[in-house]
């Protein structure tokens, strides 16, 4: 084997497991929202069918715990394609003609935490910090009764 199919070996089972990664972030989205609601209202039952802020801070908790998780798999994405790019200079040096790899942001936790893909946590705790915060100046409440 040449030096070249080794690093396209590598360099393939690194973009594997990138997108693989890639994969599981979007699953931790659809997981988000599909316990956002339950979550609610559990607390909600719990509560003795009232509002109250543990309903929001439990929405809000839960965002923050999934928004984390897909943080810390985008940042593996990052060092994944971070790897990659090592191999692809490598192999660029073995050529010919000259190439030059397109430039890529380093991985950071902080990157990873703040991205464009991450807006998707940003959007659903809007509405629930919102109706915290109406929920704390008395504009919304729990009806004064509560059928069973």
């Amino acid at each position: 084997m040449r030096a070249d199919d080794l690093d396209k070996e590598l360099i393939d089972q690194l973009h594997a497991a990138t997108l693989k990664a890639s994969d599981s972030c979007f699953e931790i989205k659809k997981l988000c929202a599909t316990v956002l609601v339950p979550t609610g209202t559990l607390v909600a039952l719990f509560s003795g069918r009232r509002l109250t802020a543990a309903v929001f801070v439990s929405a809000l908790l839960v965002i923050c715990f999934f928004w984390l998780a897909d943080a810390v798999g985008y940042y593996y994405q990052r060092r994944l394609r971070a790897a990659m790019d090592v191999i692809w200079r490598r192999r660029a040096e073995r050529c010919e003609e000259g190439w030059t790899p397109p430039k890529t942001s380093a991985a950071s936790p902080l990157k990873a935490a703040f991205n464009g893909s991450m807006t998707f946590y940003a959007l659903l705790a809007a509405p629930v910090l919102l109706a915290l915060v109406l929920f704390a100046f008395n504009i919304i409440d729990s009806p004064a009764t509560v059928s069973p």
